[in-house]
């Protein structure tokens, strides 16, 4: 119920882009060697030394795993258990301060995977992915009402800000007014929905209400001047 929801979410949302992030093509010559589409960024984990061995455009790091020495994409050599880096053209590396939106992809208890459509409302094909904090309000929200959570669904439309590129993560922000939810169908029966006040989004098909942890211009028009900026 929840696979078939999440891809008639996107479908209808976002018909230009995939999540066929991961394809591994053989090579036509050869069963010894195959290639993985999706981008590394430098310092990324590429295998463990007990796995493959570090060809080009890899080093070795200090906890004994192979890591990226540039962008490109994973190519094994499966007959001498070597992988490499095929470098490819550097694609738009989204900075600290840079506004990203995306579709939630994964859930997890206090966090949530977004993956990467548009960096500053331009278009991004890496196949990058970031996490935020489920969590909303300060410290001391939290300390006075206790720890909160936002809600998510998969497919959502959200907005954030980078505030953190450790360990090759990229981190958002969606805790501010302007971040967090810009557009959603309906979890129940995938209708179009509006925004009813602060937290809550109301389907126009059905009527059911949803909290969420909505950005301050939600709606179906916001994301569709995301769409037209990014083109």
């Amino acid at each position: 119920m929840t696979t078939n929801r999440f891809a008639r979410n996107l479908q209808n949302i976002s018909k230009f882009y995939s999540l066929n992030s991961y394809n591994f093509p053989t090579d036509s010559n050869s069963q010894m060697s195959r290639e993985e589409k999706r981008l590394m960024v430098p310092g990324e984990h590429v295998s463990s030394i007990e796995e493959f061995e570090g060809g080009k455009n890899t080093y070795l790091a200090s906890d004994g795993s192979v890591r990226s020495a540039t962008v490109g994409t994973k190519v094994y050599d499966l007959k001498r258990r070597i992988v490499k880096i095929e470098q490819k053209k550097s694609p738009m590396l989204p900075k600290v301060g840079d506004l990203i939106v995306g579709y939630v992809e994964m859930m997890f208890s206090s966090m949530v995977s977004i993956k990467v459509l548009y960096i500053n409302d331009k278009w991004s094909d890496a196949g990058f992915s970031a996490i935020a904090s489920a969590r909303i309000g300060s410290r001391a929200d939290v300390e006075r009402r206790g720890d909160r959570r936002a809600t998510f669904h998969n497919g959502d439309i959200v907005r954030g800000r980078v505030i953190s590129l450790l360990n090759s993560t990229i981190h958002l922000t969606l805790a501010e007014k302007e971040y967090g939810l810009l557009y959603a169908l309906c979890s129940i029966c995938g209708g179009d929905t509006v925004r009813t006040n602060e937290s809550t989004i109301k389907c126009i098909e059905c009527g059911a209400f949803e909290n969420r942890k909505i950005a301050d211009d939600y709606g179906k028009e916001s994301f569709r001047l995301v769409l037209k900026a990014g083109k």
